[in-house]
C-alpha cells in the first residue's frame, strides 16, 4: 500500500519553494502525492497566483478557493473555519496519511487543528526561523511543536529548532528550497520584462519593492509606511512594487501603492509578478527594498543589496548585504545613498557577499530520500 501525502500551498511565496519538491516526490513509486492550491492563490485583486501554478505545469489535485479575510476578527475567523471544513473533507476523501506545509502563514492554522483532531502527521519546511514583527512567528512555532518531521534551511535554524523542541529527533538540514529553484529556472531577459511593463529599465538602475504589514507592531500601518511613502514619491529612478501579503492592514498599503502608480510614470505596481520575473528583476536591480523574506534569502544569494525596513523580520540572521533601516524617510534615504555609493566605488563588495545562513543544497532530492526512509512503506 502506498503512503498518501498531501502538500498544501496557500500563497504565491510558498509555491515557488514547493514546486521542485512536489515534482521530485511524484517520482517516488511508493508515494501518492496530492497537491492542494488554496487561499491567496485565488485572490484576483492581487494577481491570481493560481495562474502561475498552471504555467509551471504542476498538477493540482484539489482547489480550495476560500480566501482569508482580514477585514475583521469575525471575517477572519469565519474564513479560517471555512478553509478547515473544506480541508477536512479532502483529507478524509483522499485518505491522507501525512500533510506537508512550508512556512508560517495564518492559513496553516486549520492544518494544525486538523492534524491534531484527525491524527495526521505534519511535515514542516522552514522551521527554526524567527519573524518577531509578525504573527507568522507564532504560527511557525505552533507548526514546529505539532510536526513529526522538520526540514530546515540551514544549520543555524536546526540549532534553533533543537533548542526550542528540546530534541534532535527528525530535524534535518536540507537547505532552503528557493535557492535550488533559482538555479533551476530560466531567468527572463530584463529587456523582455521592460518591454512588457512599458518602462525603461536598465541594469542597476531601478528598485524592487515589497512591504508587508507588521502584524505585531506597536505602530499603526500608516505610521510604518509614512517614511516609505515620502521616499517612494521622491526617488528619481524607477520603482517596481509588488502587492503586500493579505495581512491585517494590507489594504492601506495597497491603496497607497496604487496611488503612486497613478501619479508617477516611473512607478509600476504589479500585484503578482510570478517568481521567474521576480528573480530576473531582483538580479538586475540596484537594490531590493521593504520587509519581504526575499530580501534575506534570495537577494544575498544573487549578490543584490537589500534595504530591510522595520521590525517584521526581526530575529532572522542578516547577511552583510542586508542594510537594516527604521521607518523614517531620513534613514531610508541615507541607506539608499550609501548603497549607491558602495556600488559606484567598490565593485567587489556585493560580489563577495556570502549567504552564510540560508544554505544551497539539492533540497528536493534530500527531502525525497529522507521521506523514503521515514514514511514510505
Amino acid at each position: 500500500m502506498k503512503t498518501n501525502l498531501m502538500v498544501i500551498s496557500t500563497n504565491r511565496s510558498d509555491f515557488s519553494h514547493l514546486k521542485l519538491i512536489v515534482e521530485r516526490l511524484r517520482t517516488c513509486e511508493n508515494m501518492n502525492v496530492f497537491f492542494v492550491a488554496a487561499g491567496a492563490h485565488f485572490d484576483k485583486k492581487r494577481g491570481y497566483s493560481y495562474d502561475e501554478i498552471i504555467e509551471e505545469k504542476i498538477r493540482v489535485d484539489f482547489k480550495i478557493k476560500t480566501e482569508i479575510n482580514w477585514r475583521s476578527d469575525s471575517k477572519l475567523s469565519n474564513s479560517l473555519i471555512s478553509l478547515q471544513k473544506k480541508l477536512r473533507t479532502l483529507i478524509r476523501m483522499a485518505k491522507i496519511d501525512y500533510i506537508m506545509v512550508l512556512g508560517d502563514r495564518i492559513e496553516l492554522l486549520p492544518v494544525i487543528n486538523l492534524s491534531i483532531i484527525m491524527g495526521k502527521k505534519l511535515i514542516h519546511i522552514s522551521g527554526g526561523e524567527r519573524t518577531k514583527g509578525s504573527i507568522d512567528d507564532n504560527i511557525r512555532m505552533m507548526l514546529s511543536l505539532n510536526s513529526y518531521i522538520h526540514f530546515v534551511s540551514g544549520e543555524i535554524f536546526k540549532r534553533n529548532l533543537i533548542e526550542f523542541l528540546k530534541t534532535e529527533d527528525r530535524i534535518y538540514n536540507v537547505g532552503d528550497p528557493i535557492l535550488e529553484y533559482i538555479d533551476n529556472i530560466h531567468i527572463e531577459p530584463l529587456q523582455n520584462i521592460a518591454n512588457e511593463l512599458k518602462i525603461d529599465l536598465r541594469e542597476n538602475g531601478f528598485i524592487l519593492f515589497t512591504f508587508h504589514p507588521e502584524t505585531k507592531s506597536k505602530y499603526l500601518v500608516k505610521d510604518q509606511f509614512k517614511g516609505i511613502e515620502k521616499f517612494l514619491t521622491s526617488v528619481d529612478i524607477p520603482v517596481i512594487a509588488t502587492a503586500p501579503n493579505p495581512d491585517k492592514g494590507e489594504e492601506y498599503i495597497f491603496k497607497k501603492l496604487k496611488h503612486f502608480a497613478s501619479m508617477k510614470k516611473n512607478f509600476i505596481l504589479i500585484p503578482h509578478l510570478g517568481f521567474r520575473k521576480y528573480v530576473s528583476l531582483l538580479k538586475n536591480s540596484l537594490m531590493v527594498m521593504g520587509n519581504s523574506s526575499s530580501l534575506l534569502i534570495e537577494a544575498p544569494y544573487l549578490k543584490v543589496p537589500s534595504v530591510l525596513i522595520g521590525e517584521r523580520q526581526e530575529g532572522r540572521p542578516l547577511a552583510d548585504s542586508v542594510f537594516k533601516s527604521g521607518y523614517s524617510f531620513e534613514e531610508i534615504q541615507s541607506i539608499y545613498r550609501k548603497i549607491r555609493d558602495i556600488k559606484s566605488t567598490d565593485e567587489k563588495f556585493f560580489k563577495e557577499i556570502k549567504n552564510i545562513f540560508y544554505e544551497r543544497k539539492e533540497t528536493s532530492l534530500l527531502i525525497l530520500e529522507y521521506l523514503k526512509d521515514l514514511i514510505c512503506i
